[in-house]
């Protein structure tokens, strides 16, 4: 059995998170190379010239298969849907 007065014990003297990460300086990291970066920046990207050609090579590719998505959503799913709600009603 896990004696419950012991636990207690280690977290009353285990020091508050807020207090312990008071001192870290407010960070963002970057997306590709995980290096810190300012929190001011507005990409979330550091200045090396590969991280910033992968991020936009990256950031491409998400708008192309966001529109492939809806291309296929709308091939296969809306008929079917439609045909649902046609029996419907």
């Amino acid at each position: 059995m896990v004696d419950a007065s012991a636990v207690k014990q280690k977290v009353k003297n285990m020091p508050k998170r807020s207090k312990a990460m008071a001192h870290i300086p407010s960070h963002k990291h970057c997306r590709v190379c995980g290096i810190d970066i300012s929190a001011k920046a507005e990409e979330r990207v550091c200045k090396n010239e590969d991280c910033v050609t992968k991020y936009e090579k990256d950031e491409k590719n998400k708008q192309r298969m966001r529109l492939w998505m809806l291309v296929f959503f709308t091939l296969f799913a809306a008929p079917y849907l439609i045909a649902v709600f046609m029996r419907l009603m």
